[in-house]
């Protein structure tokens, strides 16, 4: 049994703070530490990155999501801005190097390339003698991912890894084990069930709109491109944390067959309730839609990463992608094709990990159990 376990995250968009609580409950339910701790980073780090990370970012992503493209892409270059940025990142986050100096985890798992670089810089300058492990939380693998020293990685699908060999990573420091989401979603509720759960009718498709963890993006112009569908079906809006947002959807469409809903626990019933999600192909909420067999329509993605999710998606023929201008259009051909419902289904099937968080514990174990901390063996066998 290990000592002490630290989950590392960072609330720049919701993903990553999923993804962390996921494996947090799936370390807890394994037992193979005395102690988790799940810690975002940006609660120990100055104002002015705690701003920039995750205040700055959702402006970009409202007001200039082709800027926030298009910074994705120039910095998609292995170490070309890596001095920089640390420079800039450690003299902000004092606090959290000092608590990972004080609290002397024998295991870090980071969700967000900033905190997989604090832990790496900690250990570089020998204030942390930990196994490092990073769990990259969109299908794609962009050079801000890679830090020295980690000693694995883990992906969403096998492309992931051929991307982290091409810049270096050697095969046996990967493991493919999809993004982590909740075990919740490895005991989902059949669809039948899951409609009587939600009260729903169980005679017409079920449509989710995806708004995000935040609730941000273009989803009024969404609900109403929706409502002016000619096929019958219900519609759920997600709306996430913002109470504003569901208020205002509920006063103006709010029926029988339309829904908006706030934050909630039991994602996988409403994804395991419906026939199609129509959103942004953010890592999380595409990871969830496959383990739950869903298809989406992909609308506005944000530029960088969603977008490159999305082709992923496209690719394997687990999604279909339009605008807000033909979305109208989309969504009605989608419903009125069965079967292209049903193969988009199936291949989405063939993507999923329902157990991904739990893969990424079970693999952990074998691995982090084969490395000395301090003069403490701790293979497996030996407290």
């Amino acid at each position: 049994m290990f000592r002490k376990i630290m989950v590392l995250s960072a609330s720049a968009g919701a993903g990553h703070v999923t993804a962390a609580n996921a494996l947090e409950t799936a370390l807890r339910e394994s037992g193979i530490a005395r102690e988790v701790v799940n810690i975002d980073v940006l609660t120990k780090v100055s104002p002015l990155m705690r701003n920039m990370y995750s205040k700055q970012y959702i402006r970009l992503v409202n007001r200039a999501p082709h800027l926030l493209g298009a910074i994705y892409d120039v910095t998609d270059q292995p170490k070309k801005f890596d001095g920089r940025r640390m420079t800039f990142d450690v003299a902000n986050a004092l606090p959290m190097l000092r608590l990972l100096a004080n609290e002397k985890p024998d295991i870090v798992v980071s969700t967000h390339f900033l905190a997989s670089e604090l832990a790496a810089f900690a250990t570089r300058r020998k204030r942390l003698n930990a196994y490092l492990a990073t769990v990259i939380t969109d299908f794609d693998a962009h050079a801000f991912w890679l830090s020295n020293p980690v000693d694995h990685y883990f992906t969403a699908m096998e492309e992931t890894s051929r991307q982290l060999e091409h810049l270096g990573v050697k095969t046996d420091n990967i493991s493919i084990t999809g993004i982590p989401i909740s075990v919740k979603f490895a005991d989902a509720p059949s669809p039948v069930e899951a409609r009587r759960q939600l009260q729903l009718d169980e005679t017409l498709p079920v449509v989710l709109v995806s708004a995000g963890g935040f609730g941000v993006g273009p989803v009024v112009e969404t609900v109403e491109a929706v409502k002016r569908c000619n096929s019958r079906f219900q519609t759920i809006v997600l709306c996430g944390k913002n109470e504003k947002l569901r208020a205002q959807l509920n006063y103006k469409y709010c029926s029988d067959t339309f829904h908006a809903v706030g934050h909630t626990d039991s994602m996988q019933t409403y994804m395991a309730a419906a026939n199609l999600m129509i959103g942004k192909s953010g890592g999380l909420t595409s990871s969830e839609c496959l383990a739950s067999r869903l298809p989406m329509l992909i609308v506005s993605p944000i530029p960088g990463q969603e977008e490159r999710n999305a082709n992923h998606l496209l690719e394997h023929g687990a999604a279909v992608s339009g605008s807000i201008r033909t979305l109208t259009y989309k969504l009605d051909k989608v419903l009125s094709t069965p079967g292209q419902l049903k193969e988009m289904s199936e291949a989405a099937a063939a993507l999923g990990q329902p157990n991904s968080a739990r893969n990424v514990v079970a693999r952990l174990q074998q691995l982090a159990a084969k490395k000395e901390f301090g003069t403490k063996s701790l293979r497996k066998g030996k407290n």
